[in-house]
Parts: C-alpha cells; structure tokens; sequence
C-alpha cells in the first residue's frame, strides 16, 4: 500500500513530473512505498525550500493513488484534495 504527502492544511496531495516504467513523463501524485522514504524525502525538500507549507505521510489505498491521478489530467494547473475517502480536483490558482 502506497504512502504520499499530504498539506495538512489544505489536504492537497503532492505530485510532481515523474516518468513511468515506459519511460514516458507524466504529471501524478508522487508515492512510496514505505512511510520512512516519504518522511526522509519530505523533510529534504523542506530542508532545501523546494516543498513549502506544513506535510505528513499517509497511506492510501492503491485505487485512492490511482483515482489522484486521472483527476490531475496529466496538467500540473491541477491540484487534488483528499479529504477521507473523498477527492477533489481543483485548479491550483484556486488554492494559492
């Protein structure tokens, strides 16, 4: 089961241009596999300023990461919500 940073604030997910194991880049939500790697990985990117604001590791369900990523439409001007089980996608110029 995955692991992902979530905005305690605002309950964004992070995501992030990745390449998938075709080699193809895409725009989705960033996962691991283990809360550790979340946690070390969170902490470096608020230790060098490249990730701002106030972020947790949690688990979600492969089908939740799954969903995360066809609500962000391959658009980084997207932003999705987690809120329980519910998601929401919203344009990011709606929460800055």
């Amino acid at each position: 089961m995955p692991y992902v940073l979530q905005n305690v604030t605002s309950g964004e997910l992070y995501a992030c241009m990745q390449v998938n194991h075709y080699d193809l880049g895409y725009y989705g939500v960033k996962a691991w596999d283990s809360q550790q790697s979340a946690e070390a990985d969170c902490a470096q990117w608020l230790g060098d300023d490249s990730l701002t604001g106030d972020w947790q590791a949690v688990h979600v369900e492969e089908r939740i990461l799954k969903l995360s990523n066809v609500k962000l439409k391959n658009n980084p001007a997207y932003a999705v919500l987690l809120s329980g089980e519910s998601l929401q996608a919203i344009r990011r110029d709606a929460i800055d």
